[in-house]
């Protein structure tokens, strides 16, 4: 669309709704099996009635996380003609260039920006003007930001195994030492203080 110069919504079912009536379009809308043909037909005549010539676009692209801004300049049409195939209701446009959605001073504006629907209103649109005016936009196709992941490189067969080794085991502990003490009767030995009763050992107290 910005080579051929325009912006488009993709009703490829519906012919040039200037000489439909509001009925003939959603049966058109129906007639490819889709739900919430009302809401559909509002987002195709929203395109027809609501864009005006010197409106300001903004256009999310998420496959490359960038924003596209363009002005337009002409009038509805359909052609029968599509400069991209499914595209027939289109008006011209000038394509002014894009901004990196990843910029801070966008991020509050992004929840409303990517709401579903071919045409949403943009809020506060002399900010967006006094942005974009200020701002050098680049027109050049922005590089890929995405790329699909690499493949997993496959294990080679002559790839060394993976051999489990058997920890030593760790050494015994060493017995914890029992406190001993000399007992007070007549005997004059030393013993675990589990044993004495009273200071005294089993044979000074005549167990």
């Amino acid at each position: 669309m910005r080579e051929a110069g325009m912006i488009a919504v993709d009703f490829d079912s519906v012919g040039d709704v200037r000489g439909m009536s509001q009925q003939e379009v959603e049966h058109a809308i129906a007639a490819t099996g889709q739900t919430g043909v009302e809401n559909l037909r509002s987002r195709l005549m929203r395109f027809v009635n609501d864009v005006h010539i010197g409106d300001l676009v903004i256009t999310p692209n998420g496959t490359e996380h960038d924003l596209w801004v363009s002005m337009v300049t002409g009038p509805y049409e359909y052609l029968a003609e599509a400069p991209v195939p499914g595209y027939h209701h289109t008006r011209t446009a000038e394509w002014l260039g894009w901004l990196d959605r990843s910029d801070s001073w966008l991020q509050y504006k992004l929840k409303y920006i990517d709401v579903s629907g071919a045409v949403i209103e943009l809020r506060d649109t002399d900010w967006w003007l006094d942005q974009v005016g200020s701002r050098r936009l680049p027109t050049d196709r922005p590089p890929r930001r995405y790329s699909p992941p690499a493949k997993a490189p496959r294990a080679s067969k002559t790839a060394p195994r993976a051999r489990r080794v058997a920890a030593a085991a760790p050494p015994p502990a060493k017995p914890k030492e029992v406190a001993r003490v000399l007992c007070a009767g007549p005997c004059g030995f030393q013993w675990s203080t589990a044993v004495l009763v009273g200071g005294l050992c089993p044979d000074c107290r005549g167990d």
